[in-house]
């Protein structure tokens, strides 16, 4: 046997098994079925293979997995190996070779999981850059947790990621933001296009002495500097740290240049005056885009054109941009854009997330009276707490809207999901510290119950669950993991007593997979910045 788990073994079998058959070698991938009854692991492979070889078409996908089977021979770690309905393949291991791979992870620590696929790329991911003319909305929250842990396993892969927030410091809704801050203080009339919310007039009490001869524009800069600081504050105490922030008056100052480049590239017109981002794609040929206005100013489109191809001339080799799923149409535009730069967009990837509505039991809460129309991040982090708030947010695909329900994020039980995983951990703490003295695993082939090989097999699968988020982005199914992996603990732990187990054997092969637990489940709650307790 090589140094591969014994699930990776059973994958290189097949694969050189697909080949001297005659097949492409494709990734014969195996999963954990549904049913323990199916086998330890299955794979579907039988299935495709006729599609990839048309010559063959006459064979079933049923006589192909038998042609599979009966090459592959009788494998020592195999105990036993089954065709099921139209071609799937069940696989039976012998529980010694699964236990036995437990000595991996307690080998490697806190590094299992963790790559150096690409050592020496870069990635650059962008994420929350909120609406700057107020506090920071509970929807556009929920990009952050989502940026930071995609940012996080990226790492795990060997990726140098740049974490990256871009503050619109400029722009119409700034200028709107000073007028209603100068109305306020001077005792106006609300008007429909006037920001709302208490945090107007705390901001209007802060700026007042620096107002006077100030502009409309000048005193909206102040204003949404303050709110920036605000913000940062929000995103810190959420665990999230950028590593730059870009601000949209410096980008600005360079968008000449580019609309000139731009424009030489074939991929602008001049229309009532404005210029036009107006590519040749048919898809977009009725999604044109202003540029320069017919004022001579930018738009924010404008300036995220600059901040794109900032990204692409830093040699970045990947992109992420995590964006409101109400940003869907900027992106054709974007992409159009950095094509007509000459830039290779198969680089730039996004992440779209629906957005949140908060509850308290069965009430819907629409707004907050200092935001006036929202509810903030702040309120919600101040009620549940830095780890409820992002494993909530984290839970749910980010194609699904999520109903954030306050009061079960705030418990102290196993319906709170965060709870139920922080409380595993703590479990295997307290178990691990009755034991001090931990002897290096020996033989593990002791651990041969249901129970016991579940879990395994489950800890296994982490290295390539964080390898799959780290190309698909998809994080919830982190917490999924997390989740399922602490479910799987609490069997165990109810049904295979650890410190008193029948034998000294037994025992010393529990503890083991005591630790290896937790020390999968520790690296999962890392990468979702969510603290894994010692004690609960």
């Amino acid at each position: 046997m090589t140094k591969l788990m014994i699930k990776q073994q059973l994958e290189e079998d097949l694969r050189k098994t697909i080949k001297s058959l005659g097949y492409e070698s494709d990734d014969p991938l195996l999963s954990i079925p549904q049913k323990s009854q199916l086998g330890d692991y299955s794979t579907n492979i039988a299935l495709q293979l006729p599609k990839q070889k048309p010559q063959n078409n006459h064979h079933s996908s049923q006589e192909i997995a038998k042609e599979i089977l009966d090459e592959l021979g009788n494998l020592e770690y195999l105990q036993k190996a089954e065709i099921a309905g139209p071609g799937f393949l069940n696989f039976w291991l012998r529980s010694k070779y699964l236990a036995n791979d437990l000595k991996i992870i307690l080998s490697e620590g806190d590094d299992f999981g963790k790559s150096k696929a690409n050592l020496g790329k870069k990635a650059r991911v962008e994420y929350v850059s909120a609406n700057p003319t107020g506090p920071l909305h509970i929807g556009n929250a929920r990009g952050g947790p989502l940026g930071d842990v995609v940012a996080n396993c990226l790492e795990s892969q060997g990726f140098k990621v740049t974490r990256e927030y871009i503050h619109n410091d400029v722009g119409e809704q700034v200028k709107r933001l000073g007028a209603t801050i100068k109305a306020t203080l001077a005792g106006g009339i609300e008007e429909e296009n006037q920001y709302k919310g208490e945090y107007v007039k705390e901001l209007a009490d802060k700026l007042k002495g620096e107002m006077e001869g100030k502009s409309d524009e000048q005193v909206g800069q102040m204003a949404v500097n303050l709110l920036f600081e605000e913000i940062m504050a929000d995103v810190s105490d959420m665990g999230i740290k950028f590593d730059l922030v870009v601000k949209e008056s410096e980008l600005r100052n360079r968008a000449k240049e580019v609309i000139e480049e731009l424009k030489s590239s074939g991929v602008t017109k001049e229309k009532d005056g404005a210029l036009w981002l107006a590519p040749s794609d048919e898809f977009l040929k009725d999604r044109e885009t202003v540029v320069v206005k017919s004022d001579g100013g930018y738009t924010y489109f404008t300036s995220d054109i600059v901040y794109h191809k900032d990204k692409f001339e830093s040699q970045a080799d990947l992109i992420i941009d995590v964006f409101g799923s109400n940003h869907h149409g900027h992106i054709p535009r974007l992409q159009a854009a950095m094509k007509g730069l000459g830039f290779d967009t198969q680089k730039l990837k996004f992440i779209l997330y629906q957005y949140v509505r908060v509850k308290k039991g069965d009430e819907i809460l629409k707004m907050s009276k200092r935001a006036g129309t929202f509810i903030s991040a702040r309120e919600v982090l101040d009620e549940v707490g830095k780890d409820s708030f992002r494993f909530s947010l984290l839970n749910f695909s980010p194609e699904t809207h999520i109903d954030f329900d306050l009061e079960l994020y705030k418990s102290q039980s196993n319906k709170n999901p965060v709870f139920y995983v922080q409380y595993a951990h703590a479990r295997m703490a307290n178990i691990l510290i009755k034991t001090p003295d931990q002897p290096p695993p020996g033989d593990l082939s002791t651990l041969e119950t249901s129970q016991e090989l579940a879990l395994i097999k489950h800890l296994l699968e982490f290295p390539s669950l964080v390898s799959e988020v780290a190309r698909s982005f998809e994080v919830h199914k982190l917490t999924f993991y997390a989740i399922c992996l602490a479910d799987l603990f609490h069997k165990f732990y109810e049904k295979c007593p650890v410190l008193n187990a029948e034998t000294e054997n037994l025992k010393l092969s529990r503890i083991n997979l005591v630790k290896a637990s937790k020390i999968t489940l520790g690296s999962t709650l890392a990468l979702l910045g969510i603290k894994a307790p010692e004690r609960m």
